[in-house]
């Protein structure tokens, strides 16, 4: 079991795990030296970041002074990533339940091995996670080349909180990935099921009886993965939702940044930097509400299996087991919620991305009233008095 449950954790998780212990996400080993230790390196960053950007000891792309409304745009957008920053690794350090999550899911994949004979191949999981990991590395690439083709102060002390929330969200789509890996073979084994159903009909009893136990076993394999989804919302219970809002601040302000920068006719290299940030920070959204729609849908397809079967349906034994499993398929669903808010899907980003539509539209007409209003309040003021 060790074996099969090791080969799960290293085709998904275990590349993500090294990469956030590099970053100073984990502890190198679990003791509370290390914990400490991060948490130090953890309160110096923010601490350092924080003291030198409330300076304001640095060339500003707007007007500081006057421009308030940029200002408190530019201020929240750095107060939304330091205190995600913070809530990320703290979450992370001493509310850590990923081996619990891990262990959940690595026996599920034994248990489907072993009870419902499906194959031990983790080829489809590994290929859902290196398209994740290959997407972090080049967004990350990007993101770095950008910031130093921009080469602004600002930039560079983001840089490290940027790629803090860009690893902790890539970790829950691996996840998401995970999940919808088990779903995939949990529907090939619902449907191996059925097919045995149906091919033993007027076989011996013995033999029938070996089909039929196999309905509870997957009804307890359906309960545990059901189970492990709510003890992965545990694990990103703060960290999740917090990354939405910052998400949502971000891409609702990047265009708005835009904007600016091409009525004062900035430098394009700023341009450059916030036209790729919306485009990662769009990118990283998507994925994981696809896949969570992906394994509802594999859930529909699971219980729609189970009531369509008309296969020797006097059989009292079969009737009961089946009654049991249609209980527990309508009554658990595979839904991802952040924080018990919302729920992680494709109709959540439809509703994500219009909001923040609605939300830059707003930005740049207050903008625009704005200015004009401080225009015509100084016209009046700079006139010269006529001589009497």
């Amino acid at each position: 079991m060790g074996q099969k449950c090791g080969e799960l954790h290293a085709a998904s998780l275990l590349r993500m795990r090294r990469v956030m212990k590099c970053l100073g996400m984990l502890p190198i080993c679990q003791n509370l030296f290390a914990k400490v230790f991060c948490n130090v390196i953890l309160v110096i960053t923010v601490g350092y970041s924080s003291s030198w950007r409330f300076s304001f000891d640095y060339d500003f792309d707007y007007d500081f002074l006057n421009d308030h409304f940029s200002s408190t745009i530019d201020l929240t957008n750095f107060g939304a990533l330091v205190a995600s920053h913070f809530i990320i690794v703290i979450e992370l350090l001493w509310g850590n339940c990923s081996r619990d999550v891990d262990r959940q899911l690595q026996e599920i994949h034994y248990q489907m091995s072993a009870h419902l004979d499906t194959p031990a191949n983790t080829v489809r999981i590994r290929g859902y996670c290196n398209a994740i990991y290959g997407s972090l590395f080049i967004r990350c690439l990007i993101f770095c080349l950008v910031t130093v083709y921009n080469n602004r102060a600002l930039t560079y002390y983001a840089l490290y909180s940027e790629i803090i929330l860009m690893a902790r969200f890539s970790e829950f789509t691996l996840y998401c990935a995970v999940i919808l890996f088990l779903y995939h073979e949990l529907n090939l084994a619902a449907s191996n099921v059925v097919k045995e159903l149906e091919k033993t009909r007027f076989e011996l009893w013995s033999i029938r009886l070996l089909s039929l136990e196999k309905l509870p076993k997957l009804q307890r394999i359906h309960g545990s993965l059901w189970e492990s989804i709510r003890c992965l919302e545990r694990y990103f219970q703060l960290s999740l939702i917090t990354l939405l809002m910052k998400f949502f601040i971000d891409i609702s302000a990047l265009p708005y940044w835009l904007y600016l920068s091409k009525i004062q006719h900035t430098e394009v290299s700023i341009q450059h930097y916030v036209g790729f940030d919306e485009i990662i920070k769009i990118l990283e959204i998507i994925v994981p509400c696809y896949l969570c729609t992906q394994c509802e849908a594999m859930q529909r397809k699971l219980r729609s299996m189970f009531y369509t079967i008309t296969t020797d349906r006097r059989n009292g034994q079969l009737n009961a087991a089946l009654r049991r499993l249609n209980l527990q398929l309508s009554q658990e669903k595979c839904q991802f919620s952040a924080g018990g808010l919302v729920e992680i899907t494709t109709e959540m980003l439809g509703k994500f991305i219009f909001g923040t539509i609605s939300y830059i539209v707003v930005c740049i007409q207050f903008s625009i009233n704005l200015r004009a209003s401080n225009s015509s309040q100084i016209a009046p003021s700079s006139t010269p008095s006529a001589h009497i």
